[in-house]
């Protein structure tokens, strides 16, 4: 069966979603204070999270133990909400993981499917240490 995501949108910039009966709350707006998380938030850490689980698909392949992986990603979203207009993503490895492994990790990184469903007009750069 489908997985169905609801959203209640509230007259103070909320939405309240629900997911396999997990509710969270995100704000239409973003107010600067940090306080909130916002959808284009969510759609940057939807990439992370898509990016970290390829790598963990990977490493597994490879036997790798990637415990204290992190990601780091800073996005850059155009004015008057015109969208997303790129993505700059750290990958911090283990420090046992080896250069040639590390390649091929980064490589199904950004080979994940939320990266391949956003538009091809933004830019991303990885970098891995």
């Amino acid at each position: 069966m489908e997985e169905i995501i609801q959203g209640t949108y509230s007259n103070n910039s909320q939405v309240t979603l629900q997911i396999s009966g997990i509710s969270d709350i995100l704000h239409t707006i973003h107010d600067n204070s940090g306080r909130y998380v916002t959808p284009g938030d969510m759609l940057v850490a939807s990439l992370g999270a898509c990016m970290l689980t390829m790598i963990g698909a990977v490493a597994q392949k490879y036997k790798q133990n990637m415990d204290g992986l992190q990601i780091q990603l800073k996005p850059v979203f155009g004015e008057n909400l015109s969208g997303l207009k790129s993505v700059a993503v750290h990958l911090h490895f283990p420090p046992d993981t080896p250069a040639d492994i590390r390649n091929k990790l980064v490589a199904a990184a950004e080979k994940c499917p939320v990266h391949n469903s956003l538009r091809p007009d933004i830019t991303f750069s990885v970098t891995a240490d």
